[in-house]
């Protein structure tokens, strides 16, 4: 996608999340509702015209930048069922493989953790065998597709990794510095599908922001972020059955 494409899809964004129609742009910029859709739709649009748009949707153009500028940052990348299989058979390999992704180099993989020179020589060679690197002289390590690694569902790191999730992570007894919260809602699958993309940019401004400590050696912890929603209800409220043809 190219950069034009995004930052247009990032003001697409913006201006639906504040319920701006293009007849709501329309008058102000001196246009019909249809030219106003042929704008958004042309790549060769001024910059001017750009910030018009910004100024008169009350949108910072500095903003939908900064979010068009993210979503080419975290293009996710996936991996292939072999290079999957590769990294869930063998822990320290998918770890190893983890730590170069965070940014660290092999050289310091060494020198801070318990793996031997000869070992971290033969996880580089594999990872390069996996098309995974480029490994060059020195060292010196090149990813073959730049983004942020997102494990499939259905494979076999991300079946494993979710599987982990289920019995370890909820079961944890929360403690008041962390965060967890809870609430049971009648809602329709319009308003789902709204959420459910804000709470994945508010996950991509995450990972970016997690992306900046690790290359500016801020100091860190490991910590676990659940997003989820489905269709459910608390045992209690299957207690009094609704009567036949009755809806909420």
């Amino acid at each position: 996608m190219s950069q034009i494409d995004q930052f247009l899809n990032s003001l697409k964004r913006a201006l639906k999340a504040k319920n701006v129609l293009y007849r709501d742009l329309a008058k102000p910029l001196g246009l019909s509702e249809s030219s106003v859709k042929r704008i958004l739709s042309n790549k060769s649009l001024s910059l001017e015209r750009l910030e018009e748009i910004c100024r008169v949707a009350d949108i910072s153009f500095s903003e939908v930048v900064k979010s068009a500028n993210l979503e080419e940052a975290n293009q996710a990348v996936t991996l292939s069922d072999e290079q999957e299989k590769a990294l869930a058979e063998n822990a320290r390999l998918l770890h190893y493989f983890m730590m170069l992704q965070e940014g660290k180099t092999p050289q310091k993989i060494e020198r801070d953790y318990q793996i031997a020179s000869s070992e971290s020589k033969k996880y580089l060679f594999q990872l390069d065998r996996l098309n995974l690197i480029e490994l060059h002289p020195r060292d010196k390590v090149k990813f073959k597709r730049q983004g942020f690694l997102r494990f499939r569902r259905d494979g076999p790191v991300g079946k494993a990794l979710f599987d982990q999730t289920k019995t370890s992570y909820l079961s944890y007894d929360f403690r008041p510095e962390d965060y967890i919260r809870f609430s049971f809602l009648k809602i329709s699958p319009p308003a789902l599908a709204k959420y459910k993309a804000k709470l994945e940019r508010i996950l991509l401004e995450m990972q970016e922001e997690s992306r900046f400590e690790g290359e500016h050696n801020v100091p860190v912890q490991d910590t676990g972020v659940l997003l989820s929603f489905r269709p459910w209800q608390y045992s209690y409220m299957g207690a009094i059955k609704k009567k036949d043809g009755k809806e909420d």
